[in-house]
Parts: structure tokens; sequence; C-alpha cells
């Protein structure tokens, strides 16, 4: 869970994996597929005399080559900047701090995130319906975020579980005097696994 765009981050895999598919494919072809390598002897002479045609009749003078070299290259440095942003702007993933009060002039009040995850982790771990539980922090757009996942046992109620740990984070926030905000995940039966509840600021 971070701040990562979910839809372009799985489109980048998306066109990674079928671009190194396709390479990796054609790869184990030349090498192990008579008929294949036969075919690309043959087109492979025609497609660079066709490649050196467009080079040929776009030429740049600036440069004494092809103008569509210098597209390539301004492409193929385009494509490297924005892989280069998209790692850079990778969500911060997990943080040992939950929250962080303004200093005055009495000092600052810092709350690392083993103290709700120890916390909520207690309470969990007493209550029979669940049989497993995890929490961890993580920073979200500059803002602590709780995650708790739950493995609920077959039969019980995943309106109810959410409940009763709305119920601890919002005891939890009483204890920190501010709201944190949440994610619950539950998980144990399809009718768990349908079910989720968010509680963001």
């Amino acid at each position: 869970m971070n701040s990562t765009n979910r839809v372009l981050n799985r489109t980048l895999l998306l066109l990674a994996g079928l671009v190194l598919i396709g390479v990796g494919g054609s790869a184990i072809l030349l090498a192990g597929s008579q008929p294949f390598a036969d075919a690309w002897r043959s087109v492979a002479p025609a497609a660079t005399i066709t490649v050196e045609s467009w080079l040929r009749a776009t030429p740049l003078a600036a440069l004494g080559h092809s103008w569509l070299l210098a597209v390539a290259a301004v492409l193929l440095l385009a494509a490297a900047a924005i892989l280069v942003i998209f790692v850079l702007r990778q969500g911060g993933g997990h943080t040992r701090r939950l929250l962080a009060a303004p200093a005055t002039i009495d000092g600052s009040t810092l709350v690392e995130a083993g103290v709700a995850e120890q916390l909520l982790g207690r309470a969990m771990e007493s209550r029979p319906e669940l049989l497993s539980s995890r929490v961890s922090t993580y920073r979200v757009r500059g803002q602590s975020v709780l995650k708790v996942s739950v493995t609920c046992r077959r039969g019980v109620s995943p309106a109810e579980t959410a409940r009763t740990i709305e119920n601890l984070l919002a005891s939890l926030d009483e204890q920190l005097g501010a709201r944190i905000a949440a994610v619950i995940q539950l998980s144990g039966g399809f009718r768990v696994r349908a079910s989720s509840s968010t509680r963001l600021q």
C-alpha cells in the first residue's frame, strides 16, 4: 500500500511484461525453431533495406544523419525520464512514525507506529473470532495510515468484525488524541473477502 497510482503501476508492469515476453519468445523461437529462423532470415534483409531507405529519405543537414534517429533518441530519453520520475514517486511504504505533533516552546511529541501496532495487535489477539491479525503503518501522500489485516473464522460476520475493529481504532484515537487514518482488510471466506472497510481522513 503506497501512494503510487495503481492503474499506472499495473499498466507499466503489463507493457514491460509484454515487451520482455515478446523479446524472450522471439529469441527462443530463433534458437529452437528452424522454420521461424528461416522466415526471419528471409524477412530480415528486406526489413533492413526498408529502414535504410527511411533513413536516407529523412536527412537532417545539421546532424548529417536522419532526423528519425534524433526523434528516436528524444523518445528514449523521454521514456527514461518518465521511468525515473515513476520510481521516485513510489509511495514511501512502511513508516515508523505515526504522529508528529507541532512543536511548541515545551518541545515536540512524536508517536512511533509501533505503539499503535502493539496496542491494536494485543487487543485483537484476545478476540476469539479472529484467527490471525496484522497491523502495519504506511506513509501515503504525506500521511501515516494504519493497515489492519485480519483473518476471521468461518461463519463470522465481516460487518461485525469491521465494527469491532473500528471500535478499537476509535479507542486508539481517544488515547492518542488524534484521528488516525486506517484501512481494514478482512479475509477468511468468500463473504469476508468480498467485504472491506476504509477509514481515511
